[in-house]
């Protein structure tokens, strides 16, 4: 389940300019909460730049449905 501060920290990534959005950092925080709340280890390193941006859609598509 999303705690209050897990959903505080998406919401200022989500409201970040677009190219912050998917930097690497951001994303390691938000698969930090995915992966607590889901109880799996997401493998991907977000080592590339388009890998990062497929895997911010896919994020906000589960966290608008899980929320």
């Amino acid at each position: 389940m999303l705690e209050q501060a897990d959903h505080e920290i998406i919401q200022k990534i989500i409201s970040l300019p677009d190219n912050l959005k998917t930097i690497k950092v951001n994303l390691l925080q938000l698969k930090k909460i995915k992966e607590k709340v889901t109880n799996t280890y997401d493998k991907d390193c977000m080592c590339s730049s388009v890998r990062r941006k497929i895997w911010y859609k896919d994020f906000i598509s589960w966290y608008e449905t899980y929320s």
